[in-house]
This record gives C-alpha cells, structure tokens and sequence, in this order.
C-alpha cells in the first residue's frame, strides 16, 4: 500500500509531500491543475525511464521518495533479500535524476538498480494510467491472481521445484553430450600421453633417489680418496688419532694409579679410542662398496633426462606428472563409459518428468 509520496523539483513542483490513508484516496482537479505531474512523478519512482528534462528549472537534481507498506508482502521481500536489501514493512523508495540525466535509485537508502527498482514497483503498485498498460491484461497476472485466489501456492511451489529439477536434469545431460564430444575428440590424445608416460613409469620421489645417487656416481673418485686419507688418519698412520688416543689412555691409566682423580679422563679417552675405531669401521666398509660404474651413471643420466622431458610436458614435478597420468586416465575411462553415464541420466530425465507431469496435473485440476 502506498503510504506517502514525496516530489522535489520535478517538473512543476518545487516541494511537495503527501500522506495517503488506507482505503480510497481521490486527488481531484481541473485540467492543467497538475495530476498528471503526480502519476509521473510516481511512474519514475516505481521504475519507468527519465530524462533529464523533469529536473525543476534552476535545480541541479529531481527527487522523488515513496513509502510503502509491504508487511504482507511476501514476494518484495524475498526480492529485497534476494538483492542484499534490508528488509522492512515501510519500503522507502528512491528516485534521483540530475539535469545530465544520470538516474540514481534507492531501496531504504541502499543503492540499486533501476531494474530492481521496477521490480519491487510492479509487485508494490498496480498504476493505471490512461495510456499505460494495464496488469491485469498480462497473463502472468491472471495466474498470479487465480492461484492466490484458490490458496493454491503450495501446488505452485511443488510445480516449480519439480520444473526446476526437470531443466537441471535436462541441462546436466546436455551438458554431458558436449563433454562426450571433447572427450572423444582427445581421446587419441590423452591414450597417447598415457602410453608415453606409462613406458616410462616414472614412481613418487624417483627423481631425489636418482639424482642422489647420480652424485656419488660422478664423485666415486674423490670418495675413495677421501675415505683412504680418513683411513690413513683414523687408524693407519704411525701418528693416526687411533695411536694417540692409545697413547694418551696410557698416560692418564698411569696418572690414575697415583691419583684417582685421573680415572674419570681416562675412562673418557679410552671411550673417544672407542669412537675412533667404530668411525674408521664404517669409513672402511663405505671405501669397499664404492663403485665405479660408467653404465650405471649413464643409464641415470638418460632416465633422469627423460623424466624431465615429461615433466616439462605434462607438469612441474613427478607428483604433477602421476596426477595428470590419473586424471587422463579418468577422462578416457569416462569417455569409453559415457553412454552409460548419460542413460543413467536420462532414466533421472523420465522420472522427473513423469513427477512434473503429475504436478502439473494436479496444479491444472484446482485451476479448471
């Protein structure tokens, strides 16, 4: 229900304010007396296209403002909350035109659209202007009306939802037809990447292993030359840090016997001799399993090249690559069981329908 109307600077007006009350309002006036003004002052508002003509001479803007009780209005609400609108049961509508033209519109002084604007207009005010077309010539009106009319917004509601699942049914398997289509068309594709990475096989974390073992492969030398020199100073030399240590037990196993003080440092020197040896040990049994293989490290070399030729095709690490070989591998599943799929929806399609139709049925039954 429209409960106030106020027009600044438009057209004639320079201020204006009116309260309508519930029931019948009439504004009565000879020709010329400005009624017209008011309905088209009030067309804008609720919706209706404008230029910068209305603006009032002398003024900068044209603003007209209406508030409107919607507390049983259900569909302007849903449709302001739908837009992000605070909802209220006194709407207070916006309309600003400058003398450019530029149109600003208002919804409880949150910005909208002119559409969105119209929207709420149409579901808040049926105006009937002499020449304006009129809602109840418009069909959707007649259905809007009989079915409010017969309390039938439940069988609405059921009909909706039902002709709402009909088309994302139908919409999902078109959609799957095209989807068919492409991955038919890179099917040949992907079976040929498949079988170029599947010769390969390349394994998780395969290329750290490679690479590790490709750099003691290239150091073998140095390695065993290094672990010799450790040998040579641990144990083997007349002055090896095994010798000294030796010594040095000795020395402090003397000193012990005058002082018991020198047990401790002695027991400690005699554990370090201990360490020493189990080092050279294992520098030892490192030395003897040193390998000089020229074929193995070229084999390496040539599996880690061609794993990086993959990798630079198909993804930026191993993980990459094994996940891309998955999802191929999926898409040429799909496309060799699609038709299977898209039956299973079309059976989806026909027990959908056969409820829509039933609703439609039932709808159409109250309606007659």
């Amino acid at each position: 229900m429209l409960k106030t109307l106020y027009i600044k600077n438009f057209a004639l007006i320079e201020e204006l304010s009116i309260e309508f009350g519930s029931g019948l309002n009439i504004i009565t006036g000879e020709t010329g007396a400005g009624k017209s003004i008011l309905i088209g002052a009030l067309s804008l508002v609720l919706g209706e296209r404008a230029n910068s003509e209305v603006v009032r001479k002398g003024a900068e803007k044209a603003i007209i403002e209406v508030t409107l009780d919607a507390s049983n209005n259900k569909r302007v609400e849903e449709l302001v909350k739908t837009n992000e609108i605070d909802f209220s049961d006194e709407m207070i509508l916006r309309r600003e035109i400058s003398l450019k033209g530029q149109s600003r519109c208002f919804i409880n002084d949150t910005p909208t659209t002119l559409a969105t604007l119209k929207e709420v207009g149409d579901l808040s005010i049926d105006l009937h202007g002499q020449h304006d077309h009129q809602s109840l010539l418009r069909i959707e009106t007649h259905l809007r009306l009989l079915d409010e009319y017969g309390g039938l917004g439940g069988l609405v509601e059921e009909f909706q939802k039902r002709h709402c699942e009909f088309k994302e049914t139908r919409l999902q398997i078109e959609a799957l037809r095209k989807k068919e289509q492409v991955l038919q068309e890179k099917k040949h594709l992907y079976e040929f990447q498949i079988r170029e990475i599947d010769a390969l096989a390349p394994q998780p974390n395969e290329e750290d292993l490679l690479e590790s073992e490709q750099t003691i492969l290239e150091n073998a030398e140095k390695l065993f030359s290094a672990t010799n020199d450790l040998h040579e100073i641990l144990y083997a030399a007349d002055d090896s840090v095994h010798n000294r240590l030796v010594a040095a037990r000795n020395l402090l196993e003397d000193l012990a016997r005058i002082d018991k003080i020198f047990s401790e440092p002695a027991s400690d020197a005699y554990s370090a001799q201990a360490l020493v040896d189990e080092i050279n040990k294992f520098v030892q049994r490192y030395n003897s399993r040193i390998d000089f293989n020229s074929e193995r490290l070229e084999e390496l070399r040539e599996r880690l090249s061609a794993l990086n030729t993959l990798r630079k095709k198909y993804g930026r690490s191993t993980e990459e690559l094994l996940a891309y070989r998955q999802k191929i591998g999926e898409e040429v599943q799909l496309a060799d069981n699609f038709e299977e799929e898209i039956q299973k929806w079309e059976q989806r399609l026909q027990a959908v329908q056969s409820d829509l139709s039933k609703s439609a049925q039932r709808l159409s039954e109250k309606r007659s």
